[in-house]
């Protein structure tokens, strides 16, 4: 029987009691409870408890149907589930709008890391031991740190690390003290298992999918141009437009400097961010493959460096340990690095508009105050 209190809340997407027939549909007879699951700026997830155990609802969002092919998503997740790097896909509604799933409940994660200000004395060696050994446990969206392609070389310069993108080579040149990431002096172990899980990935078949970073640039902004001539949209979507179209020239050029490290796609999540992450056993999960495709290599890398609270030498070790002998990139990737971290936050943008565009106006300035969040994370180079 349903929770009564469940039974009486509602939420922004749709009532519980309105799941009921979908979950029926769905071969869940008996449900307990009903409890909606916190994340994900487009769709909703709903934790569904039975006596048979614990599985996840999504409904997908229709404005995100312009963004991915439900077949290909379904592709992917279904092959990564197999591979044991996500949860079970167990049942799909006719109309692809309802997804039910197994439900992984993510352990917590030692950190010792509480806040850039402690980042800044980690990095610096003058740590207050006392304080320093103090365990403290999160929750892995608790990771999440928005990150520019400026952070992100501030911090490697920090470091002694030049990237010298002008002439397509990187000189890396770490400090005595600095450890490998298995080896690192504080017991925040998520840059080794971002590391685990980004090297399982690269290695997983691409399928018949694939989309370029200039490819997925020209869809978006072909899309933005047509809602600009087709729709009466606010003055406010309009302004935004602007500020994306004002960095045309900038764009380009970071997606040649991505193409001339390319030898080769590989399979890509393309949305590693915290909230679409579970750690079960010492191990990641990856949920959400609305984006999932074959692309970039630095795709994967860019996201993990622009959403997580790693340290400068935690980046560096990433990055270093990913694009050692990588197989799909040249030597010069790194010195590509800033341009994809630059690329996803401009994507993230892309999408803010798209999604602004095809929503109800009360939920479209969320949107838009979305892109504001994004856009001073891109480097303003014109």
């Amino acid at each position: 029987m349903l929770d009564v209190i469940a039974a009486m809340q509602y939420t922004a997407g749709e009532s519980f009691n309105a799941l009921l027939p979908i979950l029926k549909r769905a071969g869940l007879e008996q449900v307990l409870s009903i409890c909606e699951l916190s994340g994900g700026l487009s769709n909703h997830n709903y934790k569904i408890t039975t006596p048979a155990g614990s599985y996840v609802l999504r409904v997908n969002a229709d404005a995100a149907d312009s963004f991915c092919f439900r077949e290909q998503e379904r592709f992917y997740w279904q092959q990564l589930a197999q591979a044991k790097l996500a949860p079970a896909l167990l049942w799909v509604s006719e109309d692809e709008r309802y997804y039910l799933s197994d439900f992984i409940e993510s352990d917590l994660i030692e950190s010792a890391v509480a806040s850039v200000a402690e980042c800044a004395v980690i990095e610096h060696n003058v740590i207050d031991s006392e304080r320093f050994q103090r365990k403290r446990f999160i929750h892995w969206p608790a990771l999440e740190r928005q990150t520019s392609a400026a952070d992100f070389m501030l911090g490697q310069s920090s470091l002694g690390i030049l990237h010298h993108g002008d002439s397509q080579q990187a000189c890396l040149n770490p400090e005595p003290w600095l450890m490998p990431i298995e080896q690192d002096k504080h017991p925040n172990s998520a840059a080794r298992l971002l590391l685990e899980l980004l090297l399982q990935l690269r290695e997983l078949p691409t399928g018949s999918y694939a989309i370029s970073i200039t490819e997925q640039w020209q869809e978006y902004h072909q899309q933005m141009l047509a809602y600009q001539a087709s729709l009466a949209l606010t003055h406010d979507w309009s302004e935004r437009v602007a500020k994306l179209l004002g960095i045309q020239i900038d764009i380009k050029h970071w997606c040649n400097d991505l193409a001339a490290c390319l030898i080769k796609p590989q399979f890509c999540h393309r949305d590693l961010n915290p909230h679409n992450l579970l750690l079960k056993n010492n191990r990641l999960y990856c949920i959400d493959f609305e984006y999932a495709t074959a692309s970039h290599p630095l795709c994967e890398l860019a996201v993990v460096l622009a959403t997580h609270a790693l340290t400068p030498a935690q980046q560096n070790e990433l990055v270093t340990q990913y694009l050692s002998q990588h197989p799909y990139v040249t030597v010069h990737a790194v010195a590509a690095v800033p341009a994809a971290i630059d690329m996803y936050w401009v994507f993230a943008c892309y999408w803010a508009l798209l999604m602004a565009a095809q929503t109800e106006p009360c939920r479209s300035a969320d949107y838009l105050a979305w892109f504001d969040c994004f856009w001073p994370l891109i480097t303003q180079e014109s």
